[in-house]
């Protein structure tokens, strides 16, 4: 009896790292959608052209942070985390200075290659040449984030979750107010550039411009707010140093082959799942420029950048949002062995997933004319047409994003790996054979975007099913809900047509989305297609099942 207190006290510091963990998880989604949010606004300002434009400098930002950064912090954090367990302070001392100056030379190399040569980059890479000040501004950026990357795995590796989660919300606020600030000031320029030199994209590079710059800008705010908090903690890290319990410390060149090849799977895994849109845009633009339509591909790319995007993502987040948590509770069912919890978690989470994201994905298919007029201005037709065409984004990323969580968790990244190379292949050749034998334009990148998701979600789904040994319902989870999602998005088309062009398109959004919710949830209720506890659990749920027993239905 008397070690139980200990236990108890070992169980609820178990609970508050998860619970610790699955907040730096949300907080990176949240961070991800503040991102694709900020396109809306910053697309007014600018226009679609300078989205199109700053989208290069995006991407080419993302790309060089996941191979400088990505893997690296994660390795810092595991390498870090197990010396401490161990005592060996010094050691892990080491592996964080080796850590940093590998982020420190590899960033500097990078940020002077991507800002000399942003001429280059813009015209082989991307074949867009206005986008290389959009590229030469988010230089410093890819500087600052790798050393962001392990400063935030270090932090982590301690047992720190805090200063990442305040410094990713940091950034992206800083970011959001920086661009959107900087490039309307370098627009405003831009315009007297573009009446100097009689060029109108002038204006929307200068833009962009502005808008890359502002990356720089987060991601500085960033650094040195994490280089604050590393020195009001440095005084009690030295202290640990002279409790050291390690008998044996690695030298430097030892712990820079193990960075290295940890960070390499981890670097790989991102890459496979981050790349498209950098690849798409440079097949895109060589397309259009074969076709003799190279006048209108950065237009066409601003619109699927900046609108397309930005719904069909922050949907596909919001969905996975809610079923997070639950990544984290399988991965130590499974630890356990316990096969019968795993499969009860999987098949709970599943179906959740099923009934948040598949009528997700057909409001915003039936009412994207309404929702693309709310939020967006000048050319609301094409970006309603790429809405619509790739709608089945929103379950296929939710799906995927969940399931190879799952399998990295539990240690089978090279599933994962598997799974988006094989994406990666058959979405670059579906793309490609689309952009030259057909007249699809853009709706062919998203096309080859469906095949992506499909086939990882395909992949990671066979993986799970296979260590874990579970097995799909798929009449409750995935057939009733179809029918259910079915029929309210009729009742949501029909509504659109009818209201629209008479009452606007706020009214038409929100009397559309209350009756398809209404018409959703009793046909799912009336299926059988939800139980009470399943609802329950669901976000609002407990609102629905009160709602549904008043009326009888439940």
């Amino acid at each position: 009896m008397k070690h139980l207190p200990k236990r108890k006290s070992g169980e609820m510091k178990s609970k508050e790292r998860k619970k610790k963990r699955e907040w730096i998880t949300t907080i990176g989604l949240v961070a991800y959608l503040i991102g694709l949010l900020m396109r809306i606004p910053l697309g007014r300002i600018i226009g679609d052209k300078g989205i199109g434009f700053f989208a290069a400098g995006m991407e080419v930002f993302i790309i060089s942070t996941i191979i400088l950064s990505y893997g690296l912090s994660k390795t810092v954090t595991i390498s870090i985390k197990y010396r401490i367990k161990r005592e060996m302070y010094r050691s892990a001392g080491r592996v964080f200075r080796s850590a940093l100056f590998l982020a420190v030379i590899s960033g500097a190399v990078a940020a002077c290659g991507i800002f000399f040569f942003s001429t280059g980059i813009a015209q082989v890479v991307v074949l867009e040449d206005m986008s290389y000040l959009a590229i030469a501004a988010a230089a410093p950026a890819v500087f600052l984030a790798a050393v962001m990357g392990v400063l935030k795995g270090y932090f982590q590796g301690m047992g720190t979750m805090m200063p990442t989660v305040h410094s990713k919300l940091l950034e992206k606020v800083i970011m959001c107010a920086s661009s959107l600030i900087l490039g309307a000031v370098l627009y405003t320029y831009g315009l007297k550039v573009a009446a100097l030199l009689k060029n109108g994209e002038y204006a929307s590079a200068y833009g962009a411009f502005g808008a890359s710059l502002g990356i720089g800008i987060a991601c500085l705010f960033g650094t040195l707010h994490l280089l604050f908090i590393y020195a009001v903690y440095s005084g009690s890290f030295k202290q640990q140093i002279g409790k050291d319990g390690g008998k044996y410390a690695e030298s430097r060149a030892e712990i820079l082959i193990m960075l290295i090849t940890t960070s390499l799977p981890y670097t790989i895994c991102a890459l496979l799942y981050s790349m498209n849109y950098l690849v798409d845009q440079r097949l895109f633009n060589y397309a259009m420029n074969i076709k003799g339509q190279g006048s209108l591909r950065v237009l066409h790319w601003g619109i699927y950048y900046g609108k397309y995007s930005v719904v069909i993502g922050g949907a596909a987040i919001l969905c996975t949002l809610s079923v997070i948590g639950a990544v984290p509770r399988i991965a130590q069912l499974f630890d356990r062995q316990d096969y019968r919890a795993v499969q009860e978690e999987m098949g709970r989470n599943i179906h959740q997933l099923a009934v948040i994201s598949i009528p997700c994905a057909v409001l915003i298919a039936v009412l994207a004319e309404p929702i693309a007029e709310l939020l967006f201005i000048e050319e609301i037709k094409t970006a309603v047409k790429l809405i619509q065409a790739g709608t089945a984004v929103v379950v296929l990323f939710s799906f995927t994003y969940f399931l190879a969580g799952i399998l990295q968790r539990i240690r089978k990244i090279q599933i994962v790996i598997l799974g988006g190379l094989a994406a990666f292949i058959l979405h670059l050749i579906v793309t490609v054979l689309l952009l030259g034998n057909t007249g699809l334009g853009i709706t062919a990148v998203v096309c080859g975007n469906i095949v992506f998701y499909l086939t990882a979600c395909g992949v990671c789904f066979f993986g799970v099913t296979r260590y874990m040994k579970y097995s799909q319902e798929w009449l409750r989870t995935f057939a009733i809900t179809l029918i259910a999602a079915g029929v309210s998005g009729l009742i949501g088309m029909l509504l659109n047509k009818a209201l629209l062009s008479l009452a606007g398109a706020a009214a038409t959004l929100i009397i559309g989305v209350v009756a398809c919710f209404i018409v959703y949830n009793v046909l799912l209720i009336v299926l059988r297609g939800v139980r009470k506890e399943e609802l329950n659990e669901m976000p609002g749920g407990k609102l629905i099942v009160s709602i549904a027993a008043r009326v009888r239905l439940m």
